[in-house]
This record gives C-alpha cells, structure tokens and sequence, in this order.
C-alpha cells in the first residue's frame, strides 16, 4: 500500500473506531507524518512525560521520521490490536512500536523488523508478599497484559504453577491491580518491570524468567518499502553508535551487544 493510501486508510480506520480523539493523526493526502500505533505506559520504551511520548522506541521512530523526512504523530490503541496485526493492516498506522516480540505468529500476519532488543519476563508481585519464587503461586492471582508474549508464557505455565492468569489492557492497570490487592503477583517484561519498580516501590521483583525474546518493529504485512527502511535506520543506528548510547539512556547500563543483531 503505498503512503498516500497508508494515510487515507488510517483516517478512516480511526473515525470508525473512535480513536480520532485519542491522538493527532495525519491528513488522508500528507506524506509529512509517520503514524505510529503504540500501547503506554511500557516504560523505558513508550510512556507519557507530560504530554509527550518518550522512551526507547519513541527515540528510535524519531530517528526512522528524520530518515524519511517525517515527523512521528502516535496513535495509543489497544495492545491485542498491535499484537495481532490488525491495526496495521487495517490502515490505522503506518508502524507498530509497542515492546513488540517477533514471534512466528506476528511475522505471517504482518512484516517485522530486524530484532532491536533482547528481552526475557519477570515475576513481580507487591511488597511484603511470601511469593519467593513461580513455585509459590498455586491458587494465587496472576496479572498479564492482554496480547502480550507474558500473557501466552503465564498461560502455559498456569497448571503448572497452580495460578490463576488476570487479563488486564495496560502495565499501569496491573500495576494499579498489584498496589490495590486484587491481584496476588504479575508475570510480564523484565525492562518494563525494572523501570516501573524505580518509581512503584510498593512492588517487589521476585524472580527473571528467561524467554529469550527479541523486540522488533511491525508495518503492514506487504509494506516492504517501510520495513527496508526501519531495517536500514536499525543498521546504521547499530553501526555509528546512536543504538548503544539510546540503549544506555534508556536501560540503564552499557549495551553488550545481545539485541539478536
């Protein structure tokens, strides 16, 4: 689909689903915009300050705008709608950037970047809790987000482990779920939880759990030209050093080189 079409779909898609409230988005004809579907907060990679939307994948659709002679206006949607591939290729954005783990699943239903971060889960649970470990959590409650890689590895653990698996829409939801007592623990991305913990300190990180996941970018399934450029900007921001000082201002420590690149 080419952009002018990218930007008549997306104008459509978000009158009909009411999300032209929600977020600036671009006129049906202008080729000044990259719109770009994201779910906040997941800190460090998109959440508010203010009223701007930052973080690591924010920083890296700057730098995919700036190469296109774009600028980025973000449309906030539902994660399963990212997830799923249907907010793409239903024309309500031109890009997905949302913590979004390359999975078989996503790559046949929409096109995915080269990997950009290496991630695994965590269990998180509120403080003063006696949940030690995934072992301690037979009968108890389980916060994921919906559409998410926690949500699909907490499900198949849950006979496992005993737990009961809480869908919620947001990391702020399950965040607010845990404070409040209505859920007994969470199982989601370990960045997100490190970030979330330095300003939540009522929540504990009990256990890493290892799932050697890899972020990417997503864009319409038959969107080639895109993906060849979000490829590209991740190569050159690889090459020149801008990942590695994104990575240390955003995670918090040196970039290793383990990003699947």
């Amino acid at each position: 689909m080419n952009t002018n079409a990218r930007r008549a779909a997306a104008a459509l898609a978000l009158i009909g689903t009411g999300l032209a409230g929600a977020a600036c988005t671009s006129d049906s004809g202008d080729d000044s915009t990259l719109t770009v579907c994201t779910n906040v907060p997941f800190e460090p990679f998109e959440y508010m300050d203010g009223s701007d939307y930052v973080g690591f994948d924010m920083d890296l659709m700057n730098l995919l705008a700036e190469r296109l002679d774009q600028t980025v206006e973000v449309v906030e949607i539902d994660f399963d709608s990212i997830g799923s591939g249907s907010a793409l290729n239903a024309g309500t954005c031109d890009i997905a950037a949302a913590g979004l783990s390359i999975t078989e699943e996503r790559q046949e239903a929409m096109g995915m970047s080269e990997a950009y971060y290496r991630a695994d889960q965590a269990l998180v649970v509120p403080g003063g809790s006696s949940v030690a470990a995934l072992e301690d959590l037979s009968g108890m409650r389980v916060a994921v987000q919906s559409g998410t890689t926690g949500e699909t590895w907490t499900n198949d653990h849950a006979e496992e482990y005993g737990y009961e698996p809480v869908a919620f829409e947001t990391m702020g939801d399950i965040a607010s779920a845990l404070t409040s007592g209505s859920v007994d623990a969470s199982i989601a991305d370990l960045a997100t939880w490190n970030a979330m913990i330095a300003n939540t300190p009522e929540l504990t990180l009990v256990q890493p759990i290892e799932t050697e996941e890899h972020y990417g970018f997503a864009v319409q399934k038959d969107d080639t030209e895109l993906l060849d450029e979000v490829n590209a900007m991740l190569k050159e921001a690889f090459e020149d050093g801008t990942y590695a000082e994104l990575y240390e201002k955003w995670i918090g420590e040196p970039y290793t080189g383990d990003a699947g690149q």
